[in-house]
């Protein structure tokens, strides 16, 4: 009787070490599956980055109610593509399209005479970027972009007169073309929202550009610091991870490869 007692106590407490046995490796899995979430907030190596930026900055000077005004506006899109090859580097394509409008509102005694220029500027660039990405803490990263584009674009002029007598007159619209070469450097924050989607935050950045002019046969060069004088808000998406259910949270990070060695020495 006693053997038997113990032969069926045996198996009925058996499922309870199983379930615990199950629970421990379900927890241990969690764990491990949340270390692995941490590893993909970097860039991650062998995957695609597909992200895409909007900027806008703007400018009023007013130079009195005798004298007049200067209005500008500028916004821009830039979205990019690109092949992450480790988890830093990420090298791809780029493009862009942006407009540039100015208003300047001169008035001249007696009023209402004056005169109202207002200047567009519409361009579109294609090229490389270069990208080096670094983990902050928890769900933070920094990351500095070159960007490398062609440009070429059009700028058109008009001029509105306007007469003592309160009569305006419109000048022939004056335009012309440019083609050209732009080089950019940008430090940004990324943050890390859900799967391998990111928020993107910067606020400027240095810039070099060159363009040559169809019409005006002439050449200008010039050094841009942006910082503080722009705000861009972008958005990217790692297509590659976080895409199985075990292969995407296991590959990124070292965190998880240690952690996947000492479960199985636990295991053995």
């Amino acid at each position: 009787m006693t053997v038997d007692l113990k032969a069926r106590l045996t198996l009925d407490t058996r499922p309870a070490e199983q379930a615990s046995t199950e629970l421990s490796k379900g927890i241990k899995n969690k764990i491990g599956s949340a270390v692995a979430a941490v590893g993909t907030a970097n860039a991650q190596k062998n995957t695609f980055l597909v992200y895409g930026n909007a900027g806008v900055n703007w400018s009023n000077t007013d130079m009195g109610a005798a004298t007049g005004s200067n209005d500008a506006t500028r916004w821009n899109i830039t979205p990019g593509v690109g092949y992450q090859f480790n988890n830093h580097l990420t090298v791809g394509l780029q493009g862009g399209y942006g407009s540039n409008k100015s208003v300047v509102d001169a008035i001249t005694a007696p009023a209402p005479t004056g005169t109202k220029t207002t200047n567009v500027n519409r361009e579109w660039e294609v090229g490389a970027f270069f990208r080096h990405t670094q983990s902050l803490t928890g769900i933070f990263v920094m990351w500095t972009q070159l960007d490398l584009g062609y440009i070429s674009g059009k700028a058109t002029t008009d001029v509105v007169t306007t007469a003592a007598n309160g009569v305006s007159t419109a000048a022939p619209q004056a335009s012309d073309m440019y083609n050209g070469f732009r080089a950019n450097i940008t430090p940004a924050i990324g943050m890390n929202v859900h799967k391998g989607w990111a928020l993107n935050f910067s606020i400027g950045g240095l810039g070099y550009r060159t363009a040559t002019w169809d019409k005006a046969p002439t050449t200008e060069n010039g050094f841009m610091v942006t910082f503080g004088q722009q705000f861009n808000v972008g958005v990217s998406r790692n297509i590659g991870c976080c895409t199985h259910k075990h292969r995407s949270h296991h590959e990124p990070g070292m965190e998880h490869r240690k952690h996947k060695k000492s479960s199985d020495e636990d295991d053995e």
